[in-house]
């Protein structure tokens, strides 16, 4: 087994030689904002709440635009065969017709019950808690990338120890096996040893491989390959200590309510289904339209000469085709004779060719109206739209509760974490001081001759637990103490 673990180490190192020869000049180092940043730049949910935002951006322009007027235009063309109406002569006629509408219309709203403009404060409220709801993801990749990234710290930190451990285990062995060739010590000395060698290289091994996978965890959070080397900055500074920290959650929780971003978000979201109330009841009420338009028209079968535009009509008198049995009485006409009847009838005063656009000109109409819509009964629609909207405003209400809840429950238990983790550490670090101790004196007493090698060999295995443990305890302290500063609006670096 010690040649197994012996051989695979080296074939590891052997496989792992040229690829850092051949990257070692080209590895990326990251400061943890760096990589936030890259986080944040690289999400894919992050971008797709930003095509959100941009959704709703254009949903408040439109809602604007709304208040305009509308203006159409709108033309057909109709090729008619059969019996047809003469809109010149207003007779029937059976020929082939071809004609031609077009139009120009624009509609406005006068009154809705202010329908329009709680329809653009709504999609405001609406931009404004998608601008809050991105931030909000920001900050949970924000937390992921603080975890990876001390993750990585913890894990560098564990096979810096392991390796000197190793160190340390290769210098007794090779001290004890000149005192077993001199025959101060059995040969067992060396086999115990070198047992011990064997399990801190998979130590090593094991610190390796979790480093790796740290620093993969990382770089899936960061959208980069995994064949992409990056380093990360080694911590600067020292562990804060235990009388650093605030007196109580609720001063965390006073600062965080007021700032971070799902809060304000739930905020927006209940004003904006308030709007949605008002929106749903106006359709209770009247509704006033206006609209204005210009419309013309072609016919094929328009007689040769058409009235010239713009032209008044005048009165002409002419006889109709009938006549007068002149009664008897009539001075100055005979008994019997037959009178012509004449009438008056207008006639423009000025005629003109039919060409198309001659009669696009006399066809020429304008119309103007003004529409009144009473909503009377229709299916009990719009109060169904009102109960919705009034569920959907509650529901908004609890979702803001419910978050306020959340942040609450995570500022105490972050706060816990820190205040418990610190203690920890603490204690952590007084047993591997005393454990060194120990270590000491056992490393004299062996060195001595005056206790064996699993006396040794336990001391050591006892100190490099403790070791690991404070380190984990060290980590766990700073990873909390890094998210109680960022619910408390601190910027995040090591």
């Amino acid at each position: 087994m010690n040649f197994f673990i012996k051989g695979m180490t080296v074939v590891l190192l052997i496989w792992s030689v040229p690829a850092l020869s051949q990257s070692s000049t080209d590895v990326r180092r990251l400061t943890l904002p760096e990589c936030i940043d890259i986080a944040i730049a690289n999400n894919i949910s992050v971008r797709q709440s930003e095509l959100s935002v941009r959704q709703n951006q254009v949903a408040l322009e439109q809602s604007k635009a709304d208040l305009l007027p509308s203006v159409n235009g709108n033309t057909n063309f109709s090729y008619n065969v059969g019996r047809t109406i003469n809109q010149f002569t207003n007779e029937y006629v059976n020929q082939p017709v071809r004609q031609q509408n077009m139009s120009i219309t624009a509609d406005v709203v006068l009154f809705n019950s202010f329908r329009k403009l709680n329809t653009i404060k709504r999609n405001r409220r609406d931009l404004a808690s998608s601008e809050y709801g991105l931030a909000a993801q920001k900050n949970d990749i924000t937390l992921d990338v603080l975890q990876a990234y001390t993750q990585i710290l913890l894990n560098q930190e564990l096979l810096r120890n392991a390796e000197f451990t190793n160190r340390t285990t290769q210098s007794q062995l090779e001290r004890t096996q000149r005192l077993v060739d001199a025959g101060s010590l059995p040969i067992a000395n060396v086999l115990q040893l070198e047992a011990q060698q064997a399990t801190d290289e998979l130590t090593i091994i094991n610190a390796e491989n979790n480093l790796e996978l740290a620093l993969l965890n990382l770089k899936q959070i960061l959208q980069i390959p995994e064949s992409e080397p990056i380093e990360i900055a080694n911590l600067d500074g020292e562990v804060p200590e235990l009388v650093s920290l605030p007196e109580s959650a609720d001063d965390i929780y006073n600062q965080a309510v007021s700032t971070l971003p799902q809060i304000n978000q739930a905020t927006e979201d209940i004003a904006a289904r308030r709007y949605d109330i008002s929106i749903a009841k106006a359709d209770f009420f009247p509704r006033i339209t206006a609209s204005a338009g210009i419309f013309s028209q072609y016919s094929s079968i328009a007689p040769d000469s058409i009235p010239r535009s713009g032209t008044d009509n005048v009165l002409r008198v002419l006889p109709t085709g009938d006549f007068l049995l002149v009664p008897d009485g009539l001075p100055g006409l005979p008994v019997g004779s037959r009178v012509p009847v004449f009438t008056e009838i207008e006639f423009p005063s000025e005629l003109t060719n039919n060409t198309y656009v001659n009669q696009l000109d006399f066809n020429y109409r304008r119309f103007a109206q003004i529409s009144l819509n009473i909503p009377i009964f229709n299916n009990w629609r719009t109060r169904t739209n009102v109960a919705n909207a009034q569920i959907g405003l509650e529901n908004a209400r609890l979702n803001e509760l419910n978050q306020r809840n959340l942040l609450r429950q995570t500022i105490e238990q972050v706060f816990l974490d820190v205040r418990s983790n610190a203690k920890q550490y603490q204690a952590a670090e007084r047993r591997v001081a005393q454990l060194l101790r120990a270590f000491e004196d056992t490393e004299r007493r062996y060195q001595a001759q005056a206790v064996d090698i699993y006396a040794y060999n336990q001391a050591q295995n006892n100190l490099t637990a403790a070791e690991a443990d404070v380190l984990q305890a060290k980590y766990n302290y700073l990873l909390s103490l890094k998210v109680m500063d960022f619910y408390q609006g601190k910027p995040l670096s090591f």
